[in-house]
């Protein structure tokens, strides 16, 4: 049948004129459709609106000041606020180590001679259990002082509980009289006893000729010329550096710048002034020992030139 020639063909009459190629246009049709329909659910899909990011509001150069300053003190009374915490911590720590730990259980004394360690400690104050930091070497000190034979030279402490006392004890290094009553003198012109008697101790020099103006056991000798004080300091330490105080009888001090002095075996040594002391005392030893070898006993040693020494016998 044949149609009109102005009729305009339908669709399927347009895919089928062309014969061969009619499959391949009507498959492309249907399998558009099937992705549009993919693309479009049946039920709407609603997309998330994207998210803005939030804008800071703006703020003035004061406010800005103003806000900077208030995060700096809030970190400032952070910081303080822990370091309060750890000081407090470390103050109860310190608290507890002091009650049970830094207690004093043990004192060693060194120096004594005489003494024992014993009473050094018990004259210096410390008990067991006292607080080792509440102990302070003045106080140590000043207990010791009541004690005029003790020389305190002071204290270590060893933590948590040990403290060490070091000390010298005075001895007796001579003897002098005044007013019918006999006192000993350590090195340094310090009384150290007082006796009423006339008797001279053995083994030390007695002092003769001082200006003594006063006397009191545990303080210094007072004399009026200091120049006899200083001339038997010079004398009595010389002494006993070389061994030589218990061959010295006598030390006359009558007059400080020409000393005499009596050694046993009845010999007079001339000493002159203080000065060069030392020399002079072992001029004195060296002459002594060969005068005794040849037998003298009597006579004059002049020391004064230490290196040039004469003797004199009697008569």
């Amino acid at each position: 049948m044949k149609k009109k020639q102005n009729e305009t063909p339908d669709e399927l009459d347009q895919f089928e004129a062309y014969g061969e190629y009619s499959y391949a246009y009507r498959h492309a049709a249907e399998n558009r459709r099937k992705r549009k329909e993919r693309r479009e659910p049946t039920e709407p899909y609603e997309e998330a609106p994207p998210e803005v990011p939030e804008v800071a509001p703006y703020l003035s150069p004061e406010e800005a000041r103003i806000a900077a300053e208030e995060r700096a003190k809030a970190h400032a009374r952070t910081v303080t606020g822990r370091l309060i915490l750890l000081l407090a911590i470390a103050v109860a720590v310190i608290a507890v180590l002091q009650g049970s730990v830094f207690r004093l259980t043990t004192v060693y004394v060194v120096g004594n001679v005489h003494q024992s360690a014993q009473q050094i400690a018990a004259a210096s104050g410390l008990v067991k259990g006292l607080n080792i930091f509440s102990i302070q070497e003045e106080d140590v000190r000043r207990n010791l002082s009541a004690d005029h034979t003790i020389v305190f030279l002071g204290m270590r402490k060893d933590y948590p509980s040990t403290i060490y006392l070091y000390i010298t004890e005075r001895e007796p290094a001579a003897s002098t009289q005044w007013l019918g009553l006999l006192y000993t003198l350590d090195a340094e012109g310090v009384v150290l006893d007082e006796h009423n008697t006339l008797d001279l101790p053995a083994g030390m020099p007695s002092i003769s000729g001082l200006a003594v103006t006063s006397i009191h056991v545990g303080q210094r000798l007072n004399v009026r010329d200091r120049e006899q004080l200083q001339a038997y300091y010079d004398i009595v330490a010389e002494l006993n550096l070389q061994y030589y105080r218990e061959q010295v009888v006598e030390i006359n001090l009558s007059n400080p710048r020409d000393i005499y002095v009596l050694v046993a075996g009845g010999i007079t040594v001339r000493l002159g002034d203080r000065q060069h002391m030392r020399a002079k005392i072992g001029a004195l030893r060296t002459d002594i020992a060969y005068l005794q070898q040849l037998g003298k006993t009597s006579g004059v040693l002049d020391v004064t030139i230490p290196e040039d020494a004469k003797y004199r016998p009697d008569g």
